[in-house]
């Protein structure tokens, strides 16, 4: 998916915009009243109010959304019932009320949710899933998945490789597989049929089926206990 748009830069010129000599935006005109700290207040048509200091302005709407800046350093943050922003100048963070973080710069997006964490470069563009039971990463050559003890990766032209404590195994679009294993490497080839090269071999043998029985389950069924304690 494409980056989110960068963040708005924050600038002194900004914030200066909202301090006397000028209406705030939204501001009913000839409304200020001078405060007895020498600040000044406008009555603003969403029936919010809003506040001029110095070197600080303040909001605050009729549904108790609340906005202060600074003009320096340039800093501004917003407040509502969902949850908090800090904006200083080309970054943002936000926070919920379920503790959830969002980090906002122009090379893109950090977003931490309890204990996963998810990030999103914009240059190159690669996304990063950071979970308990492991690591995805996700880019336009694919996505690689990264557990404890084994890796896979599926890539863009459907090739998939998988390796684990057991071995790699390659499977490839058109059907065919390849499996690396410690004693030898069974190739899968797409027509259908099966080969086998031995560790210390350099020639490849057919397999078959032919040398197998023909019940593929000898012997009696097991207990659900013998089936817990086999090896």
């Amino acid at each position: 998916p494409p980056c989110a748009p960068p963040p708005r830069k924050l600038t002194e010129g900004d914030v200066r915009m909202r301090l006397a000599p000028f209406r705030p935006p939204g501001a009913i005109p000839d409304s200020s009243v001078v405060g007895h700290d020498g600040g000044r207040m406008w009555k603003l048509e969403d029936g919010g109010w809003a506040f001029q200091y110095p070197d600080m302005s303040a909001r605050v709407s009729d549904t108790g959304r609340i906005q202060l800046a600074w003009a320096q350093p340039e800093y501004s943050i917003e407040m509502d019932e969902n949850g908090i922003a800090y904006h200083s100048g080309d970054s943002v963070v936000h926070r919920d009320q379920a503790g959830g973080l969002v980090y906002h710069q122009p090379s893109g997006t950090m977003h931490q949710n309890g204990n996963e964490v998810i990030y999103h470069w914009c240059h190159p563009n690669v996304i990063v899933y950071e979970t308990p039971s492991g690591m995805v990463y996700y880019d336009d050559q694919g996505m690689t998945y990264r557990g404890e003890n084994d890796v896979a990766h599926y890539s863009w032209n459907g090739e998939v490789l998988y390796q684990g404590i057991g071995g790699i195994t390659r499977q490839f679009p058109d059907g065919a597989l390849t499996i690396w294993t410690p004693s030898g490497v069974v190739y899968r080839h797409n027509d259908g049929s099966a080969s086998y090269v031995p560790v210390g071999a350099s020639q490849s043998e057919v397999l078959s089926t032919d040398a197998l029985p023909m019940d593929r389950f000898p012997g009696p069924p097991l207990t659900a206990e013998q089936a817990l304690h086999l090896p």
